[in-house]
């Protein structure tokens, strides 16, 4: 009887390659792996630390808290609302014609000033960003004083 030694080489072969891609593949990943934990190397385009002197640092950062105090003064409107009238900060009468409504409005009433009231100014003022905060003493001492005179 004669010993047959001729196996199927297909699956032999079949094993090799896919022992063969699994090996790159790990490896790939090993490079991968190492690559990202590795910070860039110094040899190419270096930043350079820029050193601002530190008048410019405050000059610049105050100028422009400065310029956003103005635009936020600017873009909200205070007037106060008095014995049913309103007036603007210099205790003088405001026409309504004259608020802009892209603004934002602040009506500042009397501590006395009912719900109704305030209910009714809300309606009044339906177009505008509208914020009602309560006067204190000191402007409306200074109303009281002005409506004496």
């Amino acid at each position: 009887m004669q010993l047959n030694n001729a196996q199927d080489q297909s699956t032999q072969a079949m094993t090799e390659v896919s022992l063969a891609l699994s090996m790159a593949f790990f490896s790939l990943l090993l490079v991968a792996l190492i690559s990202i934990g590795v910070p860039e190397s110094a040899d190419g385009e270096q930043i350079k630390a820029v050193t601002v002197p530190e008048f410019v640092l405050t000059e610049t950062s105050s100028s422009a808290k400065d310029t956003q105090a103005e635009n936020e003064a600017l873009a909200t409107q205070y007037i106060f609302y008095f014995n049913s009238k309103f007036y603007d900060q210099h205790l003088k009468d405001v026409a309504m014609s004259k608020l802009d409504t892209m603004q934002k409005l602040v009506i500042a009433m009397p501590t006395d000033t009912d719900v109704s009231q305030a209910l009714a100014l809300q309606k009044q003022f339906r177009s505008f960003d509208l914020s009602l905060t309560i006067m204190d003493d000191k402007w409306r001492a200074a109303f009281e004083d002005s409506m004496k005179i």
